[in-house]
């Protein structure tokens, strides 16, 4: 149904912009048009108007050949009128070589013909005076051809300024006629913005609106069911303390082995090569590596005892039948000796038997256990489904609709006049940038695209990259161990909401300028860290008022999902001291 009604309004927002193309279109070839016909029209005003300076020049020319007849004078005034009938004709007919194309309206064409007499007379009655000249050489015989141009020169100047202000008027006419088109094609585009504004995005706001109110609906019925959930954890929590209180006991601690700080045994017979089977000579650093201790736990246990450190702890090994064997360990070392006391207890019945009491009742704890993960399956399932069909629709739609309407508002050429016109323009061009912005960054946030695909720590360096962009806070990404396991998905999906929510929290709460993401893991866990530099809070204060236990609230969802995926979430805050979040996945 919304797939429909967003096609309808897709549908009817590419007709409107479709209209303001063809207004910005026609605008522009009127624009264009229009500065083509200026060009002619500053050329004919030009001309024209030296036509008239062209006049002029002719009588002066001519008084001063009758005062004092000379060849230069003679030349200069041929070339003139060489220039002003060639101009003349340029008027009326048009010329290449001087730019006109003599498109003159009626009235113009009215003008001229009134003044070609005025034009003949002053042209035939020069040449008569240079072909006079240059046969005699004197002027007393054309006195009467310097009067007859005298006379018309007069009547041809006055007709002359007659026809340039026509052509000024027509220019001006022009000018007048494209502005009230372009005020007609602008009011057309803003009337089609206006009606897209009411009839195609105040729908769509009311279909978002419409969404995450569902989105809060199914978010609110979703932490009632994590509350549900965290009871059935406590009672599970309880059946395991129930069924781990098994009576057996631990042999007593003995002296196992004597090694040296290389790690060689100094006995083959010792109670470690009789508890795994082992026959031939191994060092303790072979035994560890032999059962798949990495190289940097080992490198790290010698550098303790070179230390003279006490070391405690336990080794799962495998003897020489496949089965597991699990030691209590404590290493001892005598630096005076160059010697380690290796001093422990075979613990493996201890681990056995429990787990088989686990196993007790397991039907009943697992049915639970089953229960607990499909509801919380179901849970966050349709909170990303919830999630990714409201980042689609506001992507897919509202976003793409509101892009295309910003490139359509740029289009629109807006008339200089008045200021504030301009300014509200300009004002409407950046609100919509920042509306894509926000939509950019709240489909981001719903869904990440690249965690599916890349996994986690991609996803979370994409997010940091993100985030610093669209906020003015500088969100920094450090994998320190390079850390590039895939994990299952719920688990992946879960540490991004966290890491995510954690981010949001600072930049919104805590006002922090930087923060800083980093991964760090061993073989058996993965800690991810957040801090931030922000004004941190009382954490004690408002645990002991219970501020963290309501559902909805963002640390107490961090910690509901950290425990669905048997994660440890720790917080580090104080006032002014900015907040440090830890969360220590186990890795099996």
């Amino acid at each position: 149904m919304r797939s429909t009604r967003f096609k309808r309004l897709g549908l009817l927002y590419l007709i409107a912009l479709l209209g303001i193309a063809l207004s910005i279109i026609t605008s522009q070839s009127l624009v264009q048009r229009f500065i083509g016909n200026q060009e002619d029209d500053s050329r004919v005003i030009n001309v024209a108007g030296r036509q008239r300076m062209l006049s002029q020049k002719i009588s002066k020319l001519i008084l001063k050949i009758q005062n004092s007849p000379e060849t230069q004078l003679v030349d200069q005034l041929d070339s003139t009128i060489t220039l002003f009938t060639k101009s003349h004709q340029g008027l009326l007919n048009g010329d290449k070589e001087l730019g006109l194309k003599g498109r003159n309206s009626d009235t113009v064409k009215s003008m001229f013909s009134g003044i070609q007499s005025h034009h003949n007379e002053i042209v035939d009655n020069a040449k008569t005076i240079i072909s006079t000249y240059r046969v005699e050489g004197d002027s007393a015989s054309f006195e009467r051809n310097i009067d007859q141009i005298l006379d018309h020169e007069h009547a041809f100047l006055i007709n002359m300024d007659r026809i340039v202000f026509q052509y000024d008027d027509e220019a001006k006419q022009k000018v007048s006629l494209l502005s009230r088109i372009e005020l007609i094609l602008f009011i057309i585009s803003m009337g089609i913005i206006v009606l897209e504004l009411l009839f195609i995005f105040r729908p769509i706001a009311k279909n978002v609106s419409a969404t995450i109110e569902e989105l809060t609906k199914s978010e609110k019925s979703s932490n009632q069911m994590a509350k549900e959930m965290s009871k059935l954890y406590d009672e599970l929590v309880k059946s395991y303390q129930d069924l781990e209180s098994v009576d057996v006991k631990p042999e007593s601690a003995r002296l196992l082995a004597n090694i040296k700080s290389d790690g060689t045994f100094l006995s083959d017979k010792n109670e470690v090569y009789k508890i795994l089977g082992v026959e031939t000579a191994i060092t303790f650093h072979e035994l560890l590596k032999s059962n798949d201790y990495a190289d940097d736990f080992i490198a790290g246990l010698f550098n303790k005892i070179e230390n003279g450190s006490n070391w405690n702890g336990e080794l799962k090994l495998i003897n020489d039948e496949g089965d597991f064997v699990w030691l209590d360990l404590f290493l001892v070392p005598l630096t005076d000796r160059d010697e380690v006391k290796i001093i422990g207890r075979d613990i493996t019945e201890v681990k056995e038997a429990k787990m088989i009491s686990r196993e007790i009742n397991s039907d009943k704890i697992a049915r639970k256990v089953k229960e607990q993960q499909y509801r919380s399956v179901l849970i966050l399932e349709g909170q990303e489904e919830e999630r990714k069909r409201l980042a689609r629709e506001l992507h897919d739609g509202v976003g793409q609709m509101l892009s295309a309407l910003k490139m359509s508002v740029e289009a629109v050429n807006v008339p200089t006049e008045p200021i504030h016109n301009r300014k509200r323009f300009d004002d409407t061009k950046y609100l919509l940038k920042r509306v894509i912005q926000e939509i950019r960054r709240i489909s981001f946030n719903l869904i990440p695209t690249n965690l599916a695909d890349f996994g986690i720590v991609p996803a979370v360096k994409r997010f940091c990259l993100e985030v610093s962009k669209l906020s003015n806070t500088t969100v920094v990404f450090e994998n320190k161990s390079s850390f590039i396991n895939r994990l299952e998905n719920h688990v992946e999906s879960n540490l991004y909401r966290i890491i995510q929510e954690a981010v949001n929290n600072s930049i919104k709460y805590s006002k922090a300028k930087t923060i800083h993401v980093s991964f760090e893991h061993t073989l058996n866990s993965l800690k991810i860290s957040i801090e931030d530099n922000g004004k941190g809070f009382d954490l004690d204060s408002l645990s002991q008022k219970g501020h963290f236990k309501s559902s909805g609230h963002g640390i107490f969802n961090m910690k509901e999902r950290a425990a669905f995926i048997n994660a440890e979430m720790e917080i580090e805050t104080a006032v002014n001291s900015g907040t440090k979040i830890c969360v220590s996945l186990p890795l099996e």
